[in-house]
C-alpha cells in the first residue's frame, strides 16, 4: 500500500499555455462544467502564460466563470510552465490540464471519490481524439489503438503498475495526482537533453509514480483532444514528438529502448539502399502504407482511421525521424 497521498482536501489545477487564443476558453470551459457537476466550489485554476505572443494570458484573465489566476514567464516549455504553478498550488491534488484538452462533463464527479484513498488517488485520463471535420485526428487515434492494444481494444477501469507500464496509455494531459507526490517527481527529474522544451514530462515523471502507487485509468474519467487541423502544423508536432520520444524512452529499462536503438541505426542503411535501388524504392512507397492499411484493418480498427495512417504514413515517418535525430543530438550534446 501506497503511503503517497494523505486524503483528499483541495483540487489544485495547473494550465500551461503558450499561444493558446481560443482554446484557453474552451478549455476553461469545459472545466468550468465538470468543476460545478463534481460540486467543487474552492478549487484553484491556475495558467502558466509561457511566453505567448496571441494574448492567451489577458483571454485567461478574462475567463469570469472561474477565479483564474495567470502567472506570465518566457518561454521554456510544458515543464517548466507546470513546475512554476505547482510551486503556488495549494490543494492537496493537482490536475494539469493541456489547453487543447476538454475535460468531460462528469470526469471529476466520476474520479472525486477515489481520492482519499492511496492507490486510487493517481489518475491519467481515458483520450478521445476529436475527429469531427479533421481527419488528422484519425491519425492518432489509429496509432494509438495500435500501440496501447491492451487497454484501447476493451477501454474499462483498470490500473497499471511499474511491471506493465510500457503497456498503458498515459500521459500528463488531464493527469489528477497527489500535489506532493508530483512535487517530488519533479524534483527528482533528470532530462538528457539541454532544451527544456524538447523534454518528455510524460513518461519520466509518470514512471516514478509508478514505483510507488498504481496509475488508474478509466473511459469515465475522460477528455477529448482537440489535435492539429493541418498538414504543416501536424508534421511540426509529429516532429517535436519524436525528439521528445528520446528523452522519454530512450533509457535502459525501457519497452522501446532497444527499438529505438534499431530504428536510428537501421534508417540510414534503408536510405542508402533506396537510393542504389531506387525502382524498389518506388515499390515501397506504395507497398508499406497499402500493407499497413491491411495490417491495422485485420485488427479491427477504424477503416477510415486505417486509411489515414497509411495515407500519411510516410510524411510523418519522415518528420517523425528527423525528430528522432534531434532529439538524439541534444542528448549527445547534452552529455558532453
Amino acid at each position: 500500500m501506497s503511503t503517497t497521498a494523505s486524503g483528499y482536501r483541495k483540487l489544485s489545477i495547473v494550465i500551461p499555455a503558450f499561444n493558446s487564443s481560443g482554446w484557453i476558453t474552451q478549455c476553461l470551459e469545459h472545466l468550468s462544467v465538470a468543476l460545478k457537476n463534481a460540486q467543487i466550489s474552492d478549487a484553484e485554476v491556475i495558467v502558466v502564460d509561457d511566453g505567448s505572443t496571441d494574448g492567451t494570458g489577458q483571454e485567461a484573465q478574462q475567463f469570469l466563470e472561474l477565479d483564474v489566476q495567470v502567472i506570465t514567464q518566457e518561454n521554456q516549455g510544458r515543464f517548466l510552465a507546470r513546475e512554476n504553478g505547482l510551486a503556488n498550488c495549494t490543494g492537496s491534488h493537482v490536475l494539469f490540464l493541456d489547453t487543447r484538452v476538454f475535460l468531460a462533463e462528469t470526469s471529476l464527479t466520476f474520479v472525486l471519490p477515489f481520492l482519499n484513498e492511496a492507490d486510487s488517488s493517481l489518475w491519467t485520463a481515458h483520450v478521445e481524439a476529436n475527429t469531427t471535420r479533421n481527419p488528422i485526428a484519425r491519425f492518432w487515434r489509429a496509432i494509438e489503438s495500435i500501440f496501447w492494444r491492451r487497454y484501447m481494444k476493451n477501454p474499462a477501469t483498470t490500473s497499471f503498475g511499474l511491471e506493465d507500464f510500457d503497456y498503458y496509455p498515459k500521459g500528463t494531459t488531464a493527469l489528477i495526482a497527489p500535489t506532493g507526490l508530483i512535487r517530488d517527481a519533479i524534483a527528482a527529474f533528470r532530462p538528457t537533453v539541454a532544451d527544456w522544451r524538447k523534454v518528455n514530462d510524460d513518461t519520466a515523471l509518470l514512471r516514478y509514480a509508478a514505483e510507488r502507487t498504481r496509475i488508474n485509468i478509466s473511459p469515465q474519467y475522460a477528455c477529448t483532444y482537440n489535435a492539429r487541423t493541418n498538414l504543416k502544423a501536424f508534421l511540426h508536432h509529429a516532429n517535436h514528438r519524436g525528439s521528445v520520444l528520446i528523452d522519454g524512452y530512450l533509457r535502459k529499462g525501457t519497452r522501446l529502448n532497444i527499438p529505438i536503438w534499431g530504428v536510428l541505426l537501421l534508417a540510414p542503411i534503408g536510405l542508402a539502399l533506396s537510393l542504389m535501388f531506387w525502382e524498389i524504392a518506388v515499390g515501397a512507397l506504395v507497398l508499406i502504407p497499402f500493407a499497413l492499411f491491411v495490417f491495422v484493418s485485420i485488427l479491427s480498427i477504424n477503416k477510415i482511421d486505417a486509411m489515414v495512417l497509411a495515407g500519411l504514413f510516410w510524411p510523418f515517418s519522415i518528420s517523425y525521424l528527423c525528430g528522432m535525430y534531434w532529439g538524439l543530438w541534444l542528448k549527445v550534446s547534452h552529455k558532453n
